[in-house]
């Protein structure tokens, strides 16, 4: 009697960085996402292409008065509501709480909106600590100029849009870097991208480069506009919002080496599929060069 060979082990999960939301959850923080994305809109739409003064923070990144009064508008909101969330924001700093706690990043290209582009966009979190540390359960990317905002969770990612529209938000399936779109927040060569000859190597196999960057490459990709968004030093605030957005719309995040983009801030977003031999590619260009 022959004995059938053993089955083919399944291939392994791809990895989440998204916690599941519950339905209670979506009842109640939902429309409270959309509050939020509203106070943040009031203050930044009234200053934009306005010529606002322009301040440089400690790290020389710039900051208006857009960034700062979005934040403390969404901060009095969430103390009003929820006293005993924690917040972390990027203007002003921690707040300690309990269980869930707010992310914040009023204005996700800040040097955008200081140039009258119209890509940047407010980015907010919501994560939940079950016992093993915080992780988000919901984010959204919205776009002040545009009037549209994304909200998403692991189940799923939604398209809002100023005239009350909404839709399902998916990525579009991408299986080949020769006929994908590949965007990134500033141009491989420059500093502040600190690229190598992996990404080049991808950009010129790619159907389609641009940097069309900061929070809108994340919201290009979630809405099938683009198949790969590269960013590989962000702060959490910039990061967090993003992975359930991503995730919910069927795509994939990781950090820039592979692994959570949340313990080690950066950011290769997908469509899904070609994800990993991304990865090989800019992980082949630090070996070459010997980095680490």
């Amino acid at each position: 009697m022959n004995t059938p060979p053993p089955p083919s082990p399944s291939p392994p999960l791809e990895a989440r960085y998204s916690a599941p939301i519950t339905p209670a959850e979506r009842r109640e923080f939902i429309p409270f996402m959309h509050l939020l994305i509203g106070a943040a809109f009031a203050v930044i739409r009234p200053l934009f292409l306005r010529g606002v003064a322009v301040d440089a923070k400690a790290d020389a990144t710039p900051v208006t008065a857009a960034d700062r009064g979005a934040e403390a508008a969404m901060r009095r909101e969430i103390g009003r509501r929820f006293p005993d969330h924690g917040i972390v924001g990027e203007e002003y700093g921690e707040k300690a709480g309990r269980r869930y706690r707010w992310i914040l990043d009023p204005i996700d290209g800040t040097r955008a909106f200081i140039s009258h582009c119209f890509l940047f966009g407010t980015l907010i979190a919501l994560e939940r600590d079950d016992g093993a540390g915080f992780a988000p359960i919901l984010g959204a990317i919205a776009h002040p100029a545009a009037g549209m905002a994304l909200i998403g969770h692991r189940g799923a990612t939604r398209l809002y849009g100023a005239d009350g529209s909404e839709r399902a938000a998916r990525v579009r399936r991408c299986a080949r870097i020769e006929d994908a779109t590949v965007l990134a927040t500033a141009h491989w060569e420059t500093g502040e991208q600190r690229g190598g000859e992996g990404i080049a190597t991808l950009v010129r196999r790619a159907r389609m480069y641009r940097t069309w960057g900061d929070c809108f490459g994340y919201f290009a990709l979630a809405t099938g506009g683009a198949d790969v968004m590269l960013d590989p030093t962000l702060a959490y605030w910039d990061v967090a919002a993003v992975v359930p957005v991503v995730e919910g719309a069927g795509g994939r995040v990781s950090s820039w080496t592979g692994g959570s983009p949340l313990a080690e801030p950066s950011l290769i977003a997908t469509a899904g599929p070609m994800h990993d031999e991304v990865i090989r590619l800019i992980q082949a260009s630090k070996v070459r060069s010997g980095a680490t």
